[in-house]
């Protein structure tokens, strides 16, 4: 029996599991660790055609690099399987050399959006020597058959869309072509092998559990690479199926709080009435709460009544900027009236609201920085986080910026956080660093943002420690040098 060995790498904390959006969780304003779903489906698929899993979260876990070696020394693992991000690659690198250094013949697959159909540059940039393959379609599709190539027949590996692979010392990359439609036949994440009590609701502090709802984006904001990576068809998982997950969570693992991952949960509006009424009308109702995303033009007083009903306590949004010309030139496809008409309706309905900003296009001034600080303080709402536009490679914004950027070589390495521009047209990437620091730290140290939160009804004790633990996070960033 074949053991393979599935890892989030010692380092900083990533969203390992967003491939659009990968961000550095402790360098962030508001955003909290999910669960490692990828290497949880990963498990599930595995385990049943009988491979022994280890699983392991070394981040989320606070382990090291001595644990995983270690682990490496005592499970004495046949593959590897690592889950990379665009800021994290570089230390992931030397991760794997530090594990080839105990067990050579190990076999290694990193896994992540950087690896999306690649140019051959990739290839030059990265140390990949080390590596067997990488995976940059969807995993849960692709690491079966991937791995029956490689032990059965490796000409078979020519079929397997999504893969890079080497034949006599040269990359070969297998582009994606077609998406996979049936989400259903994907098994639930292996959550027996996941430390769920690690993946905690700051706003409950509660586990919380992430649930895959569809995926595939039809929009064409620039900035975003989820259309390249999961298709511009929207693929849907039945809301039947996205239930029984939900019950599963319930029932086995005592888990009540959930975020539903997908690129716009309230793009079918019947899709979400049909969930919402499974919710509604089973023993469900009123036990567990969850977190959806939303376009700003995507819902309506129907929609966000029946998701009150079935659970819902917070709508993250995509508001970007106060400014039309951004809005406009960043494809983003609605405007700020439509901004500000989402958040009164989220709010008649009290529901909380995550608002998500980005500034440093290359075409913005002041002007329009100062538009969306603008519309951040009008709007008001629960929790923010405040990016700089990072052009990460598959988007549009990478494209137009790829000149400027040394031949597109200084984007690894970054993530949003981690500034990866050269500032815009007219503004430094100085200026842009800290003028978001500055809107960051004044935006949360109001008196009636302050007063705010703690007078919430629902607040615990708990709650407030984890308050407490953000907004220290929010100084020291606020202080920290890039």
């Amino acid at each position: 029996m074949k053991k393979v060995m599935l890892i989030y790498p010692p380092g900083e904390i990533y969203q390992r599991g967003e491939d659009r959006c990968q961000i550095n969780v402790e360098a962030s304003v508001s955003n909290s660790l999910r669960a490692c779903n990828d290497l949880g489906y990963i498990a599930a698929i595995l385990k049943r055609d009988n491979y022994n899993i280890f699983l392991k979260d070394y981040p989320a876990e606070k382990e090291n690099i001595n644990t995983l070696k270690n682990d490496v020394i005592n499970e004495k693992p046949d593959i590897i399987f690592i889950s990379i991000t665009n800021g994290s690659i570089f230390n992931d690198i030397e991760i794997v050399k530090t594990i080839k250094s105990i067990k050579n013949d190990i076999i290694v697959i990193l896994k992540g959006a950087l690896f999306f159909n690649p140019n051959d540059e990739l290839f030059s940039e990265i140390d990949l020597s080390l590596i067997d393959y990488v995976i940059g379609g969807e995993t849960e599709f692709i690491i079966q058959p991937l791995l029956n190539a490689h032990y059965n027949d490796k000409e078979l590996l020519k079929n397997i869309q999504g893969i890079s692979y080497k034949n006599n010392n040269k990359w070969i990359s297998n582009y994606v072509t077609d998406f996979n439609d049936n989400l259903d036949s994907v098994p639930f994440p292996d959550r027996s092998l996941m430390h769920n009590q690690l993946y905690i609701n700051p706003a409950t502090n509660r586990p919380i559990a992430t649930i895959s709802t569809s995926r595939g984006c039809p929009s064409s904001c620039i900035y975003c690479v989820s259309p390249a990576i999961s298709g511009r068809k929207v693929r849907f998982r039945s809301p039947q199926s996205v239930y029984k997950e939900l019950k599963e969570c319930v029932e086995i693992y005592h888990i009540n709080d959930f975020f539903f991952k997908s690129d716009t949960f309230t793009i079918n509006k019947q899709w979400v009435i049909e969930l919402c009424n499974l919710i509604i009308n089973s023993e469900l109702r009123g036990r567990i709460n969850w977190v959806a995303n939303s376009r700003v033009n995507t819902i309506d007083e129907e929609m966000l009544l029946l998701m009150k009903e079935a659970g819902c306590s917070v709508i993250a949004l995509g508001i970007e900027s106060g400014s039309d010309d951004s809005l406009k030139k960043m494809k983003k496809g609605t405007t700020v009236e439509q901004n500000i008409n989402a958040v009164k309706l989220i709010k008649k309905y009290k529901m909380q609201i995550f608002g998500f900003y980005l500034i440093g296009f290359p075409w913005e001034t002041e002007e329009h920085i100062n538009a969306t600080k603008d519309l951040l303080f009008k709007l008001d709402t629960d929790f923010i986080e405040l990016s700089i536009a990072t052009p990460f490679k598959g988007s549009e914004l990478y494209k137009m910026v790829y000149h400027e950027i040394d031949d597109g070589k200084s984007v690894l390495g970054k993530d949003s956080f981690k500034y990866s521009t050269i500032g815009t047209k007219y503004l430094s990437q100085e200026y842009l660093e800290k003028t978001r620091k500055k809107i960051i730290l004044e935006y949360h140290t109001r008196p009636s943002f302050i007063i705010k939160k703690l007078f919430n009804k629902k607040l615990t004790f708990s709650v407030l420690c984890n308050y407490f633990k953000y907004g220290m996070r929010i100084i020291k960033n606020s202080l920290k040098n890039n």
